[in-house]
Formats: structure tokens, sequence, C-alpha cells
């Protein structure tokens, strides 16, 4: 009887189907003004987003997906998340963020690239962000130039976050090369009497190109500086470079080259500029 009962209980474990797509891990990266959460899967996924209130918290049902660790956890110094929490319901993944006041949603998958496999990414953000436009922007601008004011400068780490943009030999990102020498420039613009820095990017989190020119057009920049720190296929090429942007297209093919690279990392944050200005 014995045999039988063990027998028994094999068949009906191996009778339950198991997902398709697993959940390997769950990155936050919290800027000032919204917050990206990454889901890094093994293979593409179905999803479907529901915002809810009272308490406000927002749904994500990945079909035929499972999760192998816990995500009871409260989330730190974020300005909407408060704590991660998941369920699997059969073959399909619930995980809840609890948030802490209401927040806009936008949620699109990733392809796999050369640093990560598929991604499903879901954006915070706020009403005001959602409802800011390039006109609204250059309205305040105008306003703001008619008083006597210091020479303003737009220091712009490139990449952040989610993008870590070239990666080194020994494994050293680019997103915090450009973030340490955006640093020090400010330092030494904000000591040359009448000019004035501001760091688009100030810590490890992903700006789309569009904010970063809508934030340097709020803060009425008179010039607008990229930091990056490329990689090349020549590894006795050192030094720096020098881009810069021209209304009748690149100023040379490495340059263009370079625009090339640096305007795809938008993809890399989900977000195709597909209506560029005469500043790109």
């Amino acid at each position: 009887m014995r045999t039988v009962i063990c027998i028994i209980s094999i068949v009906f474990a191996s009778s339950v189907p198991a997902a398709s797509v697993n959940v390997e891990n769950i990155r936050i990266w919290a800027a000032p003004e919204s917050t990206r959460i990454v889901f890094d899967l093994s293979g593409p996924v179905d999803h479907k987003l529901s915002t809810l209130s009272d308490p406000f918290r927002t749904v994500v049902d990945i079909s035929d997906a499972s999760l192998d660790n816990d995500l009871a956890q409260p989330v730190n110094a974020d300005r909407y998340l408060r704590r991660l929490r998941s369920a699997n319901h059969d073959e399909d993944l619930r995980v809840v963020l609890d948030l802490k006041k209401f927040a806009m949603t936008k949620s699109f998958q990733l392809e796999p690239n050369k640093t990560y496999g598929h991604r499903l990414v879901i954006d915070l953000y706020s009403e005001e962000m959602q409802d800011t436009t390039v006109q609204d922007v250059l309205e305040d601008t105008n306003e703001a130039l008619s008083a006597p004011r210091n020479v303003v400068i737009a220091v712009d780490a490139g990449h952040g976050g989610e993008d870590p943009g070239s990666i080194g030999a020994a494994g050293t990102y680019e997103k915090d090369v450009a973030l340490i020498l955006a640093r020090k420039l400010a330092v030494k613009i904000n000591r040359v009497h009448g000019m004035e820095a501001v760091l688009i990017r100030e810590g490890d989190y992903y700006v789309r190109l569009r904010d970063r020119i809508n934030k340097a057009r709020q803060y009425n920049a008179d010039l607008f500086l990229s930091v990056h720190a490329d990689a090349f296929t020549d590894p006795r090429v050192s030094g720096s470079s020098v881009y810069v942007l021209s209304q009748k297209g690149a100023s040379s093919e490495h340059a263009k080259w370079l625009a090339e690279k640096e305007n795809a990392s938008d993809l890399t944050g989900g977000v195709k500029l597909e209506d560029k200005d005469d500043i790109l």
C-alpha cells in the first residue's frame, strides 16, 4: 500500500505544468522624479497593468511566469514605491507594487543586449511629468531670460541606471565614469565667476534623452555638455574627442558614428526618439 501511495504522489506532482518564463531578478532604479522597476526575464512575456486605490497600488499580472524568490520586502527612500510583494496563481505570476501615493504607470519590454537578457520595465511617474511639453518649457525659459543672470552650463553624465553604456575590459561601466567626470567638471565651472553648472543626472538612474533636453531648458542653460567615456575598437586609441552638434549634420564620419551610438541608448531606456528636432 505504501508503494502505491508514493507512485500516485509522483504522478500528481509531475502533472502540474511548469511556467515557461522565470523572473530571475527585479531591480529598482529611483530617480528624483520617477521610479523604474526592471524585471529580468528568461524570455518574453504577456503582461497586464492595473492601477488600484485605497490604498494606492499597481498590479502587474504576468502570464505563464514564475518567481522563485519571495518579494515581500519594504523599499527604502523611494518617492513612490513602498514595497513589493508577489504570488503565483496556477501558471501566472502577480506582482503588487504598494505605493506611497498615486503614480502614473507605463510598461514596455526590451530585447536582450550585451549586458541584459529579456526585460519587462515598469515606470512610475507623476502627472506633472506626463503633462509637461517642450512648448511649456520654452515658454518658461523665455520669461526667465529677461533678467540678468550667470551663464548656465548643463553638464549631462551619459547613460545611467538600466543603461550602463560601454563596459571596459575590467568591468568598468561608462555610466559611472561619466558621472564622476560630470561632477568634477561642474565643480570647476562653479569656481568661475559668472558661470553656473547644473547636473542633468545626479545619481545612478536613467534619464530619457528628451527629458535631459527639457531639464536643461528648465534651468535656462546656455550650453549643453554631454559627458561620455566611449570604447573603441583599436586599443591604441586614447585621449578625448569633442563632438559639436551641427545644423547640417554630423561634423565628421566618426562624430556621426558616435551620435548614432549615443542616441541609440534611448532604446535601452525604452523610448525611441521618432520626433527628433534640430537640437539632436
